[in-house]
């Protein structure tokens, strides 16, 4: 299933909030609920409506990252929000009201009284974020969304006020498959960047909103810092390694497999045990080191990161070691732009990124190609 299809199928089979969850339009929204997750980054989640008690007077579809929130109910996420009566669908930079409601019970608020002091909660939290979103990022982008239910229906009120951004479509008449899904990378990107401008804005103007930047489920435990660590020879630095854990991510790990599984189909051998490498490949003639890193607001710190720890453990875990150099390879959840493309290759680095179903890369002059040995393999996942 395309983005195509799962937007038109709502409309052409006729969603009705009270016609039960047999009806042929839920069966479609689960379908895409199953489907869906092939065509967006590892590691985020796909949702439908239609898994709750009741079914809503608005369908949508969401997508969440999961290093962000696992639940609609809380935290931002990107949405496909249908009318009522099915004549427009939105895909929406949107928050979780919910989570407004109850904070607004928490203070003592009840019925009427708690949702509208929710709704204000999201509607001065949508402000916040487009006023520092830069004029790029929301260019052409609509603040307001209409989604025709009654007034006294709490959640769609919600998506409406706590609508960031969106573009708006007749589910009938809708642009190519590749238009909208460019629209869905550029939403999934003002998602980063949302997160990223709310998690600055609690950390340094505490008070000046309520709700956190993702939901409880998906926040990582604390976990104190270790002291400086300076180390004076290469022994000290490999000793401190094997006693570092490193923090996993959902998405880094997901990402993760779905290339070791796709590098093993293809003959190769992928290992993951030798910490604190990510990800190592062998085949018949050549040996890879792969860094893995999914792509948040800015790719640069992404690419950095990945250009750094991969020459810090070739020097650390294989020329301190006496073993030969590996290939170098930067894996990334999403494409990360030509220049740094450009600036890893300089460097000797291959550049292997994800974009929907389907793995592409780039490879310096005369090195061993990771996605070429695999490619049979990558094309198929």
């Amino acid at each position: 299933m395309d983005l195509s299809e799962a937007l038109r199928g709502v409309q052409q089979k006729a969603y009705i909030h009270s016609g039960g969850r047999d009806q042929p339009a839920q069966h479609h929204l689960r379908a895409a609920r199953r489907e869906l997750p092939a065509l967006v980054p590892p590691g985020m989640k796909v949702l439908a409506s239609g898994a709750g008690q009741s079914l809503p007077v608005v369908p949508w579809i969401a997508i969440l990252d999961s290093n962000v929130t696992t639940t609609a109910q809380e935290g931002l996420y990107v949405v496909y929000l249908f009318r009522q009566d099915l004549s427009r669908v939105y895909l929406s930079m949107n928050q979780g009201a919910t989570q407004h409601q109850r904070n607004a019970g928490h203070r003592g608020l009840t019925g009427v009284a708690q949702d509208r002091a929710a709704l204000a909660e999201l509607r001065a939290e949508a402000i916040l974020l487009r006023k520092y979103l830069s004029d790029d990022a929301l260019h052409d982008l609509a603040e307001v969304i209409e989604l025709g239910a009654p007034r006294n229906r709490f959640l769609p009120c919600g998506y409406e006020e706590g609508n960031v951004a969106a573009i708006e479509y007749d589910p009938a008449h809708l642009p190519d498959e590749m238009s909208l899904r460019a629209h869905l990378d550029r939403f999934l990107a003002l998602y980063a960047m949302c997160v990223e401008i709310k998690g600055e804005i609690l950390a340094t103007k505490p008070g000046l909103i309520n709700t956190t930047a993702g939901s409880e489920k998906a926040k990582p435990k604390f976990k104190p810092k270790p002291p400086a660590f300076r180390p004076k020879t290469s022994a000290e630095y490999r000793a401190q390694m094997k006693e570092y854990v490193q923090e996993r991510k959902p998405r880094h790990e997901a990402l993760l497999n779905d290339f070791a599984k796709a590098v093993k189909a293809a003959g190769l051998i992928p290992a993951n045990n030798a910490h604190p490498c990510d990800l190592t490949v062998t085949g018949a003639a050549n040996h890879w080191l792969v860094e893995v890193k999914t792509v948040g607001a800015n790719a640069e710190h992404a690419a950095r990161d990945a250009i750094g720890q991969l020459f810090s453990y070739r020097h650390f875990c294989y020329r301190e070691n006496g073993r030969n150099d590996p290939a170098l390879v930067a894996l990334f959840s999403e494409p990360v732009g030509d220049a740094l493309v450009d600036l890893m290759v300089s460097l000797g680095i291959e550049a292997i990124w994800r974009h929907g179903a389907q793995w592409f890369g780039r490879t310096p002059s005369g090195a061993p190609s990771l996605l070429a040995e695999s490619m049979l393999s990558l094309a198929d996942i």
